[in-house]
């Protein structure tokens, strides 16, 4: 029987970096800008509305099989979630998605509050308590009016995305429930007291290609294996989760 590990190597796990394109890589790394704008809505709502949890622990992500991120319920039953790689935005009224889907395309950051704000008043949520803002810095977000979300001008970048995401998400779940930092948009799995932190990051200024790595506490050392590094393996998935083993 193929392993789950296995069939990610065969039909999930994206091209290899370095053969990337320029105008492929350039893609990428406006779907990965793009990701991270739109993912903070999650993150406001969550940091509005989830309750009884630290301000870290409760922007926390769930990062599901299916491709999507999805807020701690909240008030009523509520969540939020945002499906890749559509970046399509839905309400979840315990545990059920209900009709309303915000697609993003050609919508400003100003339109999709709008969306949000109409959607918590259907929902019977005080619309005074949402928040924009976060309890982190991010970089260069969109706001207002002044530029639209556009998935389409970036489809080829959403789609590698997701295949790295969900090929990653693959290899972490083995390890435990996989969460998303919305922050940086790094995946994980939590970690206890004096045992390495594992994880995924697709990428950022520091280190521009996709990722695996463990945190250690002893040295404060952060291991890496890059793409770049797994496309010269056979089994780029095995070659993962033998990395992630090693913690």
């Amino acid at each position: 029987m193929t392993s789950s590990v296995e069939f990610v190597a065969e039909s999930a796990w994206p091209a290899p970096w370095p053969k990337f394109h320029h105008d492929e890589k350039e893609s990428f790394v406006k779907a990965r800008e793009l990701t991270l704008n739109i993912v903070q809505w999650l993150a406001r709502i969550a940091n509005s509305y989830v309750a009884d949890r630290s301000t870290k622990d409760r922007v926390i992500l769930d990062f599901r099989n299916d491709g999507s991120f999805v807020t701690k319920t909240f008030e009523h039953g509520l969540a939020l979630e945002l499906r890749l790689p559509s970046l399509e935005m839905q309400f979840q009224e315990r545990g059920r998605l209900v009709p309303h889907i915000l697609d993003p395309e050609e919508r400003s950051p100003a339109e999709v509050e709008a969306w949000i704000l109409v959607e918590l008043l259907h929902r019977g949520l005080d619309r005074d308590k949402f928040s924009k803002s976060l309890p982190y810095t991010v970089a260069n977000l969109m706001s207002g009016d002044a530029e639209d979300y556009s998935p389409q001008a970036c489809a080829p970048g959403l789609a590698q995305l997701t295949a790295w995401f969900c090929a990653a998400s693959a290899v972490l779940s083995t390890h435990g429930r996989v969460v998303c930092a919305p922050q940086t948009l790094t995946l994980g799995v939590a970690s206890g007291n004096g045992t390495p932190a594992i994880g995924f990051s697709p990428g950022n200024a520091e280190r521009d290609e996709p990722h695996f790595f463990i945190d250690t506490y002893n040295d404060g050392e952060r291991r890496v294996l890059a793409a770049s590094e797994l496309a010269i393996e056979k089994d780029p998935a095995a070659a993962a989760a033998q990395f992630i083993k090693r913690a």
